[in-house]
């Protein structure tokens, strides 16, 4: 016994409380104190305060009393003004129940008697047997295997209350899955069809661009053809002008020789004229010029002979160039008319082949119309047969229930003949009380049954209650988040707005649950923040308080952008990329799918899970990792293989040492824990009304075997009422099948007629396809014909122009 005394006021119980405090005492009235903060220098006028408040304790193991190889073991215990607190054994970083089960069964503890304060003396006096049972216990060595025993019981009734959730966890996934298993297959379904659609489209378009190209090939050679001979027809054309300019230049010519003659006559006439004058002047000499008066005379007659001549030519100068300019108005007008009759002709070319392409068209549209009408016809057929399969269902449940219906009126037979015997043994009393032993027996099993329900629900709650005050605890006081971001949780000086972090906003599904916590491992403990103005408000906030750092999470803005031709590429070949990794066998899905989280939490995970596949196993993991670079890939058992070639993998996490969801956790237990507590009061009213039952069973005073009879009686009665009742349903069920039958014989017979109307149709559009195919060939052989007449019409007409 080591004893510390000393006045008043020196600090005994200090030590004591500092011994009891190193060694994991929790209590802060225990130390007289009212927050753990107050063991903590404050300081003096002279002294600074300080920051932290520690207590080391050497003890030596030479006898190896502690379960350690150690032989001189020292403890530490160090608290913060910040609220953190961590011990340390032999200076290195363990935990408060290490520290505990060291010192287990050694008497040494936060609660033992191995420190003893002066006020505890009169305590040990005076307490009460069981509290010095518990310490002779302690002095025994009994604790441990007490403490032991208490957290064996603890776990397995956490394992039995796990089960009892996973079991009804199972059943809702279930539901969940086979649900999910059939949009699959619709999915799978629509995406199949969609492919075949868009193959069909693509080879449509293919036949229609090339169609499309070939008329396009013939058009031009048209085109180059008409144009050549357009080009020849101009050559023509110009050929017959410059004949015609060689006619008028001749034409011309004639004129001038014309006008020449006619100032010949005119200065002929002149001449006359002059000697006419000459003779008149001259009169007086006409005696001495009477022998020039022969000479002129003979010289007027020859040049009047050669006017005469003169005359004559231009006479038939003028018939002749008369006759060039008709038979040249003539010529011009041939042509004129040939070539309007060419354009005429070309015309009623170009509507013939409009029409034999407007003839195509339609017999294109008949054979479409032919299609659709064939697969409405085959979608109709299975309807038909679809309602033929479920006539077919409809009568074999009607002979299953008819069935029924006999068995039943055989056991109402049965009960009657029992009835029977029944009032037969009314008379037997003996029977009556061993059939009240009985009952009574049948109840008091049930109370012991319902009672041991009782004690599994009511472990089972306390198992809830203390899950829910550990899950409390630990969201709480923010384990595992750093002191910025707690400071910024508690804080308000930075934003108004709801503080979140990641782990917090969402819920994996149970199944995914590891998968989800591998690929959300590095922002789990990220606080959330909608704009840069909140995450440049959080770091000033940190900076200003110097409260350290903090791990923060952006939403990206989704603003559109205008995206380049390269960025559209790119996206086109992840997104084809991303379809084909889903048709991978071990593929599963993607992780943001397997999120539960509310409508504005879910464009974080969205974000921070994008290109995240989930897959079975981390083989396939890696191989999927090296076929398709660009996506990150988790599996099942928590292992994650990153696009940078990252591989963290190992052994399967422990269900407690998941961050995300708790939260979503604490509030499913705690919406658990009122329905348990419901299920006890119901078990508890139905334990007294058992109770209840068998105090009012009391065999000796049960002598009138007749009443007990007539219960018997009345229970057939009620079972013969009850199977009455089940015939009668079985009659409306059948009444309602052979309805349904009705309605679906109704349903086929309409379709029956859709379809006869329907071939029909398509015989009628199969002749008009026939007659449209008629008249596309008497149309192309009219159209053969028209061209060779229009070719023989144009080789005319040229020659005509040459």
């Amino acid at each position: 016994i080591t004893g510390i005394v000393g006045p008043n006021g020196c600090g005994k119980t200090n030590i004591v409380d500092a011994i009891r405090w190193v060694l994991g005492e929790q209590k802060t009235t225990t130390l007289r104190s009212d927050k753990m903060e107050n063991v903590i220098f404050n300081g003096t006028r002279e002294k600074k305060p300080m920051g932290m408040s520690e207590v080391s304790l050497t003890l030596v193991n030479d006898q190896g009393v502690l379960p350690t190889e150690y032989t001189e073991v020292t403890i530490t215990r160090r608290i913060f003004r910040s609220g953190e607190s961590e011990y340390l054994l032999n200076k290195n970083i363990c935990r408060l129940k290490d520290i505990t089960n060291l010192f287990m069964d050694t008497g040494i503890g936060a609660n033992a008697y191995s420190v003893i304060e002066l006020k505890m003396v009169e305590t040990i006096l005076s307490s009460r047997t069981e509290e010095r049972r518990k310490m002779f216990e302690e002095a025994a060595g009994v604790n441990k295997y007490k403490l032991r025993r208490r957290l064996s019981l603890k776990k397995l009734d956490d394992v039995k209350s796990d089960l009892t959730r996973v079991n009804d966890i199972v059943s809702e996934v279930e539901k969940t899955v086979r649900s999910l298993e059939r949009q699959a297959k619709r999915a799978d379904q629509y995406n199949q069809i969609q492919s075949v659609l868009r193959d069909k489209e693509i080879d449509l378009a293919e036949r229609e661009y090339a169609q499309l190209i070939a008329r396009k090939q013939t058009l031009l050679s048209d085109i180059t053809e008409f144009t050549g001979k357009k080009d020849s027809i101009d050559i023509d054309i110009r050929k017959i002008e410059n004949e015609l300019i060689h006619y008028r230049n001749e034409i011309n010519a004639i004129d001038a020789e014309l006008q020449s003659k006619r100032s010949d006559i005119a200065l002929n006439t002149d001449q006359l004229h002059a000697t006419q004058k000459s003779i008149s002047v001259s009169e007086e000499r006409q005696k001495s010029l009477l022998n020039n008066h022969e000479r002129l005379q003979r010289e007027i007659s020859e040049l009047q002979t050669q006017l005469d001549e003169t005359i004559l030519n231009i006479e038939e100068g003028n018939d002749e160039l008369l006759q060039l300019a008709q038979k040249l108005e003539s010529k011009s007008e041939e042509i004129t008319r040939n070539e309007q009759t060419l354009v005429d002709d070309r015309e009623a070319l170009e509507q013939k082949r409009s029409r034999l392409k407007q003839l195509n068209l339609e017999k294109f549209s008949l054979l479409r119309e032919i299609s659709e009408k064939e697969n409405y016809t085959s979608g109709i057929r299975k309807e038909l047969t679809a309602h033929n399969s479920s006539i077919e269902k409809l009568n074999k449940k009607i002979q299953s229930i008819t069935t029924r219906i006999a068995k039943t009126v055989g056991f109402i037979e049965e009960l009657n003949v029992e009835k029977d015997r029944a009032e037969e043994k009314l008379k037997e009393a003996g029977l009556m009380v061993a059939l009240r032993e009985k009952e009574k027996e049948d109840l008091e099993q049930e109370l012991n049954s319902l009672k041991q329900k009782e004690v599994e629900e009511k472990t089972l709650l306390a198992g809830l209650k203390e899950k829910i005050e550990f899950l409390q605890t630990l969201i709480s006081n923010l384990e595992g988040i750093s002191k910025g971001a707690k400071v910024l949780i508690e804080e308000n000086g930075w934003t108004k707005k709801n503080k979140n972090i990641f782990a917090d906003v969402g819920n994996p599904q149970e199944k995914y649950r590891f998968a989800l916590e591998a690929a959300l491992k590095s922002v789990l403990n990220n606080l959330l923040v909608e704009s840069s103005d909140d995450l440049q408000n959080a770091i000033e906030y940190l900076r200003k308080n110097d409260l350290g750092k903090a791990s923060f999470y952006l939403l990206r803005s989704s603003t559109a952008q205008k995206k380049s031709f390269f960025d559209n590429l790119t996206a086109y070949g992840r997104k084809r990329r991303t379809k084909k990794l889903a048709k991978e066998e071990n593929f599963i899905g993607w992780a943001k799918d397997f999120v539960e989280t509310e409508r504005n939490w879910q464009p974080y995970f969205e974000q921070a899970l994008v290109n995240y596949a989930v897959t079975s196993d981390l083989k396939s993991a890696i191989e999927l990792s090296s076929k398709y670079p660009g996506f990150n890939f988790t599996t099942l058992d928590g292992d994650f293989v990153q696009d940078s070639g990252v591989v963290e993998a190992g052994s399967l996490p422990k269900q407690d040492e998941t961050l995300f969801g708790r939260r979503q956790l604490l509030d499913n237990l705690k919406k658990e824990f009122p329905k348990h507590e419901t299920n006890l009061a119901k078990l508890k009213a139905i334990i007294a009304e058992t109770e209840g039952k068998i105090s009012r069973i009391d065999i000796k005073n049960l002598t009138d075997s007749e009443k007990l009879i007539a219960n018997d009686i009345s229970n057939i009665e009620k079972q013969i009422s009850q199977l009455e009742f089940e015939k009668k349903k079985a009659n409306e069920e059948i009444e309602i099948s052979q309805k349904e039958i009705h309605e679906l014989a109704e349903k086929a017979n309409l379709l029956d007629n859709q379809i006869i109307k329907l071939e029909k149709e398509l015989e009628e559009i199969s002749a008009r396809r026939k007659e449209s195919d008629e008249s596309i060939s008497g149309y192309e052989s009219d159209l053969a014909e028209f061209e060779d007449q229009y070719n023989s019409f144009v080789d005319a007409h040229n020659q005509r122009k040459l």
